[in-house]
């Protein structure tokens, strides 16, 4: 699961690129000038979004912290529902008499 900075980057990045490209019409008396500062923004954030998505999971806190919880959490559902079975199968029980 990507981390939010990830997902944040990588949603500012696409739109920016939808807005670069299809809102900001090229038009035919565009200079090279004003053509090229859009795709070298563009390779700008792209690197930018990588770098960040890159950097993320490589941080070894980020790593361990976060799949040190999961057995955890996987027990702690599974008890959860066992005694809420029990409960429930007692008071149908009770019920049933």
């Amino acid at each position: 699961m990507p981390s939010s900075h990830s997902q944040f980057i990588w949603f500012f990045v696409v739109y920016f690129f939808l807005f670069l490209y299809l809102r900001m019409h090229q038009t035919n008396n565009a200079r090279c000038v004003e053509l090229l500062w859009r795709h070298v923004l563009s390779i700008f954030l792209l690197g930018v979004a990588l770098s960040v998505s890159y950097s993320r999971p490589i941080s070894e806190f980020f790593l361990v912290r976060d799949t040190s919880l999961i057995p955890n959490i996987l027990w702690f559902e599974y008890t959860v529902t066992r005694a809420e079975a029990r409960n429930r199968q007692r008071k149908l029980g009770t019920k049933l008499q």
